[in-house]
This record gives structure tokens, C-alpha cells and sequence, in this order.
């Protein structure tokens, strides 16, 4: 998320007539905060738009397959040192987890 919204975020509140509108209209609190993630900023405050979910579809996708390409895929450390990185197969995933801290 950008750092600006974040903080912008922070300081904002919730009016009255804010919070029955929601409730009226469906939208969460966790909406308020995706929609100031994912959408363009407008006059006043923050838009959706269709352009706006395409790109988050496409991130969400790459983030998948990026995600897909990982499994199995292992790093070592040592404190806040990264050791080594690998490839394990099935049966140091299990000796792994069945050692786990």
C-alpha cells in the first residue's frame, strides 16, 4: 500500500451519516481500506474502477504462479541471515515439518 494512504488512512474518521450508508450499502470497513488500495484517486476521495480491478487480477495472477513456482522451494537462516536456498523434495518436507519449532 502506498505509505501516503496509509497515513491519510490513520487519520481518518468515520461519520455518522458515513457509517449508515455503509451499512445500507454493503460496504465493509476492510472495503474502505481495498478501495483506497486498489483504486484511483479523484476528486474527494477514491474510485474503482473496471480498469482498476483488471490490473489487481493481473497482479493477483502473477503473485499465483509466482507462488506455484515456489512450492517446495526451502531457505536457511541463521538469525536474520539467509544460508543457503534449495529445492526439497517430498521426504525432507516431512522430516521438516514433523521437526518444526
Amino acid at each position: 500500500m502506498n505509505k501516503h494512504i496509509d497515513e491519510r488512512l490513520s487519520l481518518l474518521q468515520l461519520a455518522p451519516h458515513a457509517m449508515i450508508r455503509m451499512a445500507q450499502r454493503g460496504i465493509s470497513t476492510p472495503d474502505l481500506d481495498l478501495i483506497t488500495q486498489i483504486g484511483t484517486e479523484v476528486e474527494g476521495g477514491y474510485l474503482v474502477r473496471e480498469k482498476d480491478f483488471r490490473a489487481l487480477e493481473r497482479e493477483l495472477s502473477h503473485l499465483r504462479d509466482q507462488a506455484r513456482r515456489l512450492v517446495g522451494k526451502r531457505i536457511v537462516l541463521d538469525g536474520d541471515r539467509i544460508i543457503t536456498t534449495y529445492h526439497a523434495d517430498r521426504g525432507k518436507e516431512r522430516r521438516l515439518l514433523r521437526t518444526r519449532k
